[in-house]
């Protein structure tokens, strides 16, 4: 396992590498021209991502399982999180996070993914063995599921309301729940997210010119710098759609200005990197002794993947624009430093049970 959490270490700087490289060529002609400093988003950007390693390496140091222990505290500080992040943003429609000081110092829904991911880890550890009573999931984990789930939802912020659904429906579905329970969330979540598209007129406009594909600027210019890019791309800062083409090159659409300068090639590195991100961390979960730290570590390793795929589809035009960022490489604060943070508990877990297991070794 040892060797692996070696590997994985090399592909996530690998990742966050790429990032800052591809973001620096995606930002500077917006960053000249908006703030007069070409690095202005590349310098942000890099003092993040060394908050990030910081992070990755206190939370590496910390025993995961204080988290199972105060899973419930965890959930609930979330609650009081999202609602304060209410209350400091009523003047500001569009953000999603708390604001201090007029500025958006964390992305709540981020924090609270993560707290939702603790619970439920948590909540099938005590339950595996009656993960399909209803009593018990009606009681002890539907609450503080549906009431975090529905907070996120009417900050609004859907896209990471459904994104954090499915990872959460990926850990009970290993966990063994009856399918009959997952149906029936797929439906009451269809229902629920049916009638807010039909109720709020900007999202209806875009469900349904995605439905008819009818493309915005964002995909249209997401297609063409994919289009653009060929075989080899056209070398870094070659990218022509960045310059005003495509809103938000630097955030949601860092793959296709490095599709457009690097080329299908450069894209296939990309989805080489994350399947295996995702091939050695289940090496290493494979290895995890206990259930809690082996669903911790499929949430952790889940809301990477599936942020991945979901930002990959929707920039060409499978999904409608969510605006969920990149791993490791959109332009962002919270999303980054929480994503390597989470790193730093997947090396725990796997440093735990490495220790573990050579303690039963020696005394056997």
């Amino acid at each position: 396992m040892k060797e692996d959490v070696i590997k994985l270490k090399i592909l996530i700087f690998a990742l966050c590498s790429i990032g800052i490289i591809s973001l620096y060529s995606a930002s500077s002609s917006f960053a000249a021209s908006r703030f007069s400093d070409y690095k202005y988003f590349f310098t942000n950007q890099s003092i993040r991502l060394f908050i990030g390693l910081i992070m990755l390496i206190i939370f590496s140091f910390i025993d995961y399982r204080v988290y199972n222990r105060n899973s419930k505290i965890i959930i609930i500080s979330c609650w009081i999180l999202i609602f304060l992040g209410f209350l400091t943003s009523q003047h500001l429609p569009t953000s999603r996070g708390l604001i201090l000081f007029g500025k958006n110092i964390i992305s709540t829904s981020d924090v609270a993914k993560f707290g939702l991911i603790i619970y439920l880890a948590s909540f099938i550890e005590i339950n595996k063995k009656q993960i399909n009573n209803l009593k018990i999931l009606i009681y002890e984990l539907v609450p503080y599921m549906g009431l975090t789930l529905l907070m996120i939802f009417f900050q609004p912020d859907m896209s990471t309301t459904f994104t954090i659904s499915v990872i959460l429906l990926s850990m009970i579905y290993v966990a063994g729940i009856n399918n009959k329970y997952i149906y029936f969330v797929l439906l009451s979540g269809g229902v629920i997210v049916t009638t807010k598209i039909l109720s709020t007129n900007f999202q209806f406009v875009r469900f349904t010119n995605w439905f008819y594909g009818i493309g915005d600027s964002q995909n249209s210019g997401s297609l063409l710098a994919l289009s653009n890019g060929g075989l080899f791309g056209n070398g870094l800062d070659g990218s022509l759609i960045k310059r005003g083409h495509l809103p938000a090159a630097h955030t949601d659409f860092m793959l296709p200005i490095i599709g457009e300068e690097l080329g299908f090639i450069g894209i296939f590195l990309i989805f080489s990197l994350f399947f295996l991100f995702l091939y050695y961390s289940i090496k290493i979960l494979q290895n995890i002794q206990d259930l809690f730290g082996f669903f911790l570590g499929i949430g952790v390793t889940m809301n990477i993947v599936i942020y991945f795929l979901i930002n990959s589809a929707y920039v060409v035009g499978i999904f409608p624009t969510t605006g969920l960022p990149l791993p490791f490489m959109s332009y962002g604060g919270s999303h980054i430093i929480l994503s390597l943070a989470s790193m730093g508990i997947i090396f725990n877990i796997a440093s735990i049970n490495t220790n573990n297991k050579r303690i039963k070794y020696n005394e056997f």
